[in-house]
This record gives structure tokens, sequence and C-alpha cells, in this order.
């Protein structure tokens, strides 16, 4: 059975952690799937600006950083309720598929087959999102180069959309119950579909297993290699950068 790379890097800065998405899309060190809990934070779609999306002046605790990935904000709170994840694979008509919604079908299947696992009504939909009854529980987005596909993304445990609603740019005015309950109708989270807390690692595990399930491979605990961790040190100071941030 073929071998696929898991890394679990926990914890950390979420500039260090971009530099590393794109490092292990960069070299080709083999077909990955890892795992991240992100510092607070907000990250910025490649395409996105910093002062349209953000009321900057509410955003002083959290870190802010651009991907290399187009799609909306990846809001991470203070919860550490989040599960995220990238996967890197080399572009096919097998695994990852040359079109751009099934290869987002396939990956995010993982996600579905881990949230039905729960007993949870969840679905795909395109072209990029997890949803639980037609409610967002996941947002995912993708880069490709050189033949192959980064897809990296969030699975929601618990979520504040109080505090995402604050530090977002919209009319202060506007944020009222009749907004917040509006947002709460589009979007949903795990505790609050499962009625409990859920543990986070059993969680992950599950994303593992039927990551193995639906790849047909071996997942092996690995770490970073030395190209990966010698090329996110040269990028780091590109995500350090408000050029980078902010000037898109």
């Amino acid at each position: 059975m073929e071998e696929y790379r898991c890394i679990d890097f926990g914890k950390v800065d979420i500039r260090n952690m971009m530099a590393m998405n794109e490092a292990i899309h960069r070299c080709d060190e083999g077909n990955t799937l890892f795992f991240w809990a992100p510092t607070k934070s907000i990250i910025l779609g490649y395409f996105q600006k910093a002062e349209v999306e953000l009321d900057l002046t509410q955003c002083e605790e959290y870190t802010i950083v651009r991907r290399t990935s187009g799609g909306g904000i990846a809001f991470s709170d203070d919860l550490d309720r989040q599960i995220n994840y990238g996967v890197v694979g080399t572009i096919d008509e097998d695994k990852f598929p040359l079109d751009i919604v099934e290869s987002y079908q396939q990956i995010c299947g993982i996600l579905i087959d881990t949230l039905k696992e729960y007993g949870l009504n969840a679905a795909f939909r395109p072209i990029n999102d997890v949803t639980v009854d037609n409610k967002k529980i996941s947002g995912n987005a993708m880069t490709r180069r050189d033949g192959k596909t980064l897809q990296h993304g969030t699975l929601l445990l618990d979520f504040d959309i109080k505090e995402m609603l604050r530090i977002s740019n919209i009319p202060k005015e506007k944020i009222m119950d009749k907004q917040i309950k509006s947002i709460e109708q589009g979007m949903t989270w795990m505790d609050k579909e499962l009625g409990r807390k859920e543990d986070m690692e059993t969680v992950k595990r599950k994303i593992r297993k039927n990551f193995e399930k639906r790849f047909d491979v071996n997942l092996v605990d690995s770490d970073p290699s030395k190209k990966e961790e010698a090329m996110a040190r040269e990028l780091l100071p590109k995500y350090q950068s408000d050029e980078w941030t902010y000037k898109r």
C-alpha cells in the first residue's frame, strides 16, 4: 500500500505555518496530510484586501497574514476549537483530479466521512464548503503549482460569531441580534450539532482514518524535511512583512 506522510505541527504562530504550507507545497517530498492549531489570527485569501474585509482598529489582538490560496478570511478565535488541515498531492485523475471542483469534493470528502460517523447530515457544497443540514461547518481553499495541489481548510468544533463580526468591516449599527441570528442560521459547528464538546484529538484521528480509507494509502507519522524547514525559514520574512499582508 502506498505511504503518505502525516505531520501534526501542534499549536503554531500562523505566519510560520503559512510559510510551512508554501514550503510543503513547493518541495517535492511526497503527498502529505498535515494538521496545525492556529494562534489567535486572521488569514486573508490571496486576492483580498485587509482594509476592505476587516475593521483594523479592532484587530490589535490578532496576527494577520495572507495565504497563497484564494477564497475568504479564515478567522481563528481564542476558543481553540478548530481543526486546521492541509493536503498536498500530485494532480492526477485518480486521487487528486485536475478538475477543481472534483478535487475539492474528493478532499472535502474526508471531512464529510468523518462528520457522518457522528451521525451528522454532512454534504459538499460547491465549490469549496462542507455543510451540515446546509449550514457551513468547513471552509476550504486551494492553490496549485508545478503539478501539485495544496488544499487547506478548517473544521469548526466551536466558533465565536460575535467576535468575528466585531473585527469584520461591517457597520457597527448592523451588528445587532438580527444580523447575528442571520449568520448563525448559515453556519454551524460540531459542538452545537452534537450537543456536547467532542474531543479534538479523537476527531483528528477519525479524519486521519478516513483519509487512509478514501485515498487507499497508509499515513506515516513524519516531520517536515530539512529541505522544507529551510525553505520555510527563507519564506518567513515574506509572511512577517506588511508588504505581503497589506499591499496587494
